[in-house]
């Protein structure tokens, strides 16, 4: 068995040990303080002898590997973890159970799964959650963290837990007795990670991402801890700033100033839309030969109402609708109806080419652009030529 030395130091940056067994790349030690990962939380880095640790197995006998080693059974090595990214991760663990702990006293949840990396931190749960809730956990955990908050831990007979007692998925726990990880009077949980001594180590928390984790769970919060959550909380400060600025409001007043705007958006996009009805359905058609065709260009009119009318357009048999319109980029929609044989996609690809555009379709009906503006006139000018 390899004596664990994480869990009664965790603070233990290096350490001497003795290989017990040997497995090609692989070596077991008689002690490590490289905790091999589990509950959520990535394994340690560092190196054995100098050289590189790029995995752990194993639980009661863990097991290193250490490509390029010359071990044998009893020798005596030197262990030294990237103390930096352990640190992180210390961070990390104990705010996760914090930052679960407050969301949980104020809406049913349920823990669904936890990933604690360098790189990103991530909680996965099912139940009620709003912006409004995440602001108060957060709040609060924060306030435990200036305070400060001893963090223990002690062994639980699994007999002994049940309800009001700590947090614990016992099914996944196979052991007689539950390492209990206690943090003040504000959590305690099931746990056999390695954890800070104090809360207030933790420096800030702060959760940078609210979003749906469906259908593994119902939201995915992840958050900061530490100097990468005090440079996230100052840069959105000051975009919030800034962006109040922009809004003509006061930071506070910001969101009542963006549902204001939003509203006044789609106040505009609907009355843009009946005077694109009204001006597409007030099109004349112009004399091709045989057919009636349709031509028409308008300003950021949406894209699937200009579509829809040149179906309408050409309902009427012997017609081609040539309809542009334009925002950013330049939007081309040429449809025919079965009586006129043509091929819009060809005809299309062609009037674009000039341009750099492109755009597919069927026979009958197609559609394309270009990466910006053209003048539609010069455009639908192209495509009457190819018509003729």
């Amino acid at each position: 068995m390899t004596l664990r030395l994480y869990e009664s130091d965790p603070y233990l940056k290096e350490f001497d040990a003795t290989v017990t067994k040997v497995e090609g790349e692989w070596v077991v030690l008689d002690r490590t303080a490289f905790y091999p990962g589990g509950g959520g939380q990535e394994r340690d880095q560092g190196t054995l002898a100098g050289l590189p640790v790029l995995g752990m197995r194993g639980k009661d006998e863990i097991a290193h590997r250490v490509p390029g080693h010359a071990f044998t059974v009893g020798d005596k090595v030197h262990g030294t973890l990237d103390w930096e990214n352990r640190y992180a991760l210390m961070r990390a663990h104990t705010g996760e159970h914090l930052l679960f702990s407050s969301l949980s006293r104020r809406t049913d949840m349920e823990l669904v799964k936890i990933s604690l990396a360098r790189e990103r931190k991530v909680l996965v749960v099912k139940g009620h959650l709003d912006w409004g809730i995440v602001r108060e956990a957060v709040q609060e955990v924060n306030s435990i963290i200036a305070q400060g908050a001893k963090v223990s831990s002690h062994l639980v007979d699994r007999e002994s837990i049940g309800e009001g007692g700590p947090r614990a998925k016992l099914d996944r726990i196979s052991e007689r007795m539950v390492r209990v990880v206690s943090i003040g009077e504000h959590d305690h949980a099931a746990c056999a990670g390695v954890h800070l001594g104090d809360a207030r180590e933790i420096g800030m928390l702060l959760v940078n991402k609210f979003t749906s984790a469906k259908p593994a769970g119902d939201w995915e919060i992840e958050f900061l801890v530490g100097p990468e959550a005090v440079r996230a909380a100052v840069d959105l400060s000051i975009s919030a700033l800034m962006l109040g600025e922009r809004m003509g409001a006061l930071p506070q007043d910001s969101l009542t100033a963006f549902d204001n705007r939003e509203r006044e958006l789609n106040r505009a996009r609907e009355a843009l839309k009946v005077y694109g009805r009204t001006a597409l359905a007030s099109l004349r058609p112009r004399e091709l030969g045989p057919w009636k065709v349709f031509t028409g260009s308008f300003l950021a009119l949406d894209r699937r109402l200009v579509m829809e009318w040149a179906n309408e357009l050409v309902a009427g048999g012997g017609s081609v609708a040539v309809l542009v319109c334009q925002d950013e980029r330049t939007f081309l929609v040429l449809a025919r109806s079965p009586d006129v044989d043509i091929d819009c996609v060809t005809i299309l690809r062609e009037a674009l080419a000039p341009y750099g555009g492109r755009g597919g379709g069927k026979p009958a009906f197609a559609s394309g652009g270009t990466s910006d503006q053209v003048d539609p006139g010069a455009l639908i000018d192209g495509v009457l030529r190819l018509l003729k």
